[in-house]
């Protein structure tokens, strides 16, 4: 039963992150039928970075009263509402809004799973448990790109959104008959003011900012990169896009055992430095083949820390604790990773290009190992 339920929450992993990432495939068809800047593409992801941190936020909370069971349950079912709602946009005001709202209902997922994972699985299983669940974000990043390229050939794109709620739906039901209700404690007092005291969470959420910058942000804007300034055409452009993220998903696979048995702080140093290395090589690189090589990479490392990480989180944490802990970390990062980031970058392509934007963020990647120093209990 544990096997089979661990499947239903990939899937719902999965398409909980599709439902935010399908935006980056999308943006220049976006652009182009709505005739916007790059700042305005790029700032459609502040929108959902917004409605997502708010919602992270609020999930610790919401599940310590009503349970983690029925915040997912009600997580998904807003957000297949929301989805169903896209068709009627027709402008850049009300595409932005749905942006916000669809990320407003999705993001309480996340931060209940978990909790829910580590609590029904040993502690000698959380590292494959884990990573497992975990490849529903590569495996998006993946596939979305590949399906939008095939599939705007046969439908409108807004279509797509209408497919991604009736799957959740029937994901959403399965999720409902075959899960337990493990809950935390109601009501822990304090527990917000906990968090924010604690040195390893503010360490913790610097790096995962960063990381979500160099992972959220450069793949937010890596097809518009691709297509608008190195002029590769747009469907081999989200195929390449869509490939490059394959390393990720194996990479992912092959963490869960060696999060069980090897140092966890040199594994996290290692992962940082590379991403941060191989986003300077993204920016600096021009010839095809080795650029796609560094896409690659880039994909493979960013993807594989937030795994880790949340192993790290979840071993200096309590399961009350843990979904607060999560949240915050998840809302901060989204706001600057997901939301400010991909906008900066438009802002600098539209004043410069895109890679001036991305060079510095390499760089500001590969010095945040330095603050991994300072986690003592890893």
């Amino acid at each position: 039963m544990k096997i089979i339920l661990i499947i239903i929450m990939w899937f719902l992993w999965f398409l909980n992150f599709s439902s935010r990432s399908v935006f980056s495939p999308l943006l220049p068809v976006i652009e182009d039928e709505l005739s916007i800047s790059h700042t305005l593409a790029g700032s459609l992801f502040l929108f959902i970075s917004i409605g997502f941190t708010i919602s992270v936020f609020l999930s610790g909370l919401v599940s310590r009263y009503i349970g983690y069971k029925r915040t997912i349950i009600f997580c998904f079912l807003a957000s297949i509402s929301a989805m169903l709602v896209l068709r009627y946009t027709g402008t850049y005001n009300q595409l932005a809004g749905f942006c916000f709202f669809i990320a407003l209902t999705a993001g309480f997922y996340f931060p209940c799973a978990v909790p829910f994972i580590t609590s029904i699985f040993d502690l000698g299983n959380w590292g494959k448990a884990i990573t497992f669940h975990e490849t529903a974000p590569p495996s998006s990043y993946i596939a979305v790109p590949i399906l939008v390229a095939l599939g705007l050939g046969f439908f409108y794109w807004k279509t797509i959104f209408l497919i991604l709620g009736g799957v959740s739906l029937i994901f959403t039901i399965l999720f409902w008959l075959t899960a337990p209700d493990p809950r935390p404690l109601a009501g822990t007092p304090g527990l917000y003011s906990q968090v924010l005291l604690r040195k390893d969470f503010w360490l913790i959420t610097l790096i995962w900012t960063i990381s979500n910058m160099a992972t959220n942000g450069i793949y937010n804007i890596v097809p518009l990169f691709l297509v608008k300034e190195r002029g590769i055409p747009f469907e081999l452009a989200n195929t390449i896009f869509g490939f490059s993220r394959a390393g990720g998903l194996l990479a992912t696979i092959i963490l869960g055992f060696i999060l069980d048995r090897y140092a966890l702080k040199r594994i996290l140093f290692t992962i940082v430095i590379v991403t941060g290395l191989s986003t300077i090589g993204l920016a600096v690189i021009r010839v095809f083949w080795i650029l796609i090589g560094m896409l690659f990479i880039q994909a493979t490392m960013c993807i594989i820390f937030f795994p880790a990480s949340i192993f790290a989180i979840s071993k200096l944490t309590t399961i009350e604790e843990r979904g607060t802990f999560m949240g915050i970390t998840m809302g901060i990062a989204s706001i600057f990773g997901f939301g400010i980031c991909p906008m900066a970058l438009g802002m600098v392509a539209d004043k410069w290009n895109f890679q001036s934007g991305i060079l510095v963020l390499g760089i500001l990647a590969t010095l945040s190992c330095i603050v991994l120093r300072g986690l003592k209990d890893l």
